[in-house]
């Protein structure tokens, strides 16, 4: 979709490999900020490699993130927090501000979909780590559980496997965050590189980061089976990793803050509804693949 490699892609590649490994030297939020920053014209000049044409969708999202990042700027210096936290959740992508999120993410090619979420997420996330305050983690939360209640909401009419990956990943969000906010690194990095490698191979299965249909691979038996079974790990859904990763995440969370229950019971149930949403998307999957009318669920 739109992939034209070229020798620059991989030295954007590299360099922009080099500058993330930076993101554990820096302590000021200022220099941490300008750190963002460089991290975002990498991505867009990566990206730009990438795109052989139809600019539009990179230029949008590069216009989003800026605009985010001068507003937290800003609210942090004049010591808005809220004001802050909001805008952090507009550039992350997480609810009220899903809209832009899904409409231009999804356009994306699958390599340069891949890098933003996952790799480009890190700056954001650890900035969120160093400036977090225990006073504001119930609006953090109510962020969090609605994030997932929305985009439990929207997999329930899914029929793009695209789509499904894009809401996904704004409801993995979510884990994300609290994952830093619990407080245990070891557990947020087990879920978020079982989350990167799920993704990886996801896009990859589905035809090395260019456009497929399930139409075309349906005589690959091999390959439909690997990404269902990826697909199971996504959702979460046990004995995969992803539920025992989402479920060290609500532990550890339950562990640092113990008159949490409530929160973390409600936070379970929204889990089981994006789940029940994978589900009955799985469904109309094999439905499709195995009839003789044409496959709905492109990529």
């Amino acid at each position: 979709m739109f992939l034209a490699f070229t020798p620059f892609t991989f030295f954007f590649v590299r360099v922009y490999r080099i500058v993330l490994l930076f993101i554990f030297s820096l302590s000021n939020f200022y220099f941490f900020w300008l750190y963002i920053e460089i991290a975002i014209l990498l991505f867009i000049g990566l990206s730009y490699t990438i795109f052989s044409h139809s600019f539009t969708q990179l230029i949008l999202y590069f216009l989003i993130q800026t605009l985010a990042s001068f507003s937290m700027l800003v609210f942090y210096t004049l010591d808005f927090s809220y004001l802050f936290y909001f805008f952090l959740f507009f550039k992350l992508g997480i609810f009220p501000f899903i809209s832009w999120y899904l409409n231009v993410l999804y356009r994306f090619p699958s390599f340069v979909l891949l890098l933003s979420r996952t790799l480009h997420k890190l700056p954001p996330l650890f900035l969120f780590l160093l400036v977090y305050n225990s006073t504001y983690s119930s609006f953090i939360l109510l962020s969090v559980l609605l994030s997932l209640i929305v985009g439990g909401f929207y997999m329930l009419n899914v029929l793009d496997l695209r789509y499904l990956i894009v809401v996904s990943s704004m409801a993995n969000n979510g884990f994300l965050l609290l994952g830093l906010i619990s407080g245990s690194m070891f557990v947020f990095w087990l879920f978020y590189s079982l989350y990167f490698l799920n993704m990886f191979f996801i896009l990859y299965m589905l035809g090395g980061f260019t456009k497929l249909s399930f139409n075309q691979i349906r005589s690959k038996s091999i390959t439909t089976i690997v990404v269902l079974a990826l697909l199971f790990n996504l959702a979460a859904l046990p004995p995969f990793p992803m539920f025992f990763a989402k479920f060290l995440v609500l532990l550890e969370y339950f562990t640092s803050a113990p008159n949490s229950i409530y929160m973390v019971v409600i936070l379970i149930l929204a889990n089981v509804f994006i789940m029940a949403s994978y589900c009955q998307l799985l469904i109309k999957y094999v439905v499709n693949n195995y009839s003789h009318s044409s496959s709905h669920l492109l990529f």
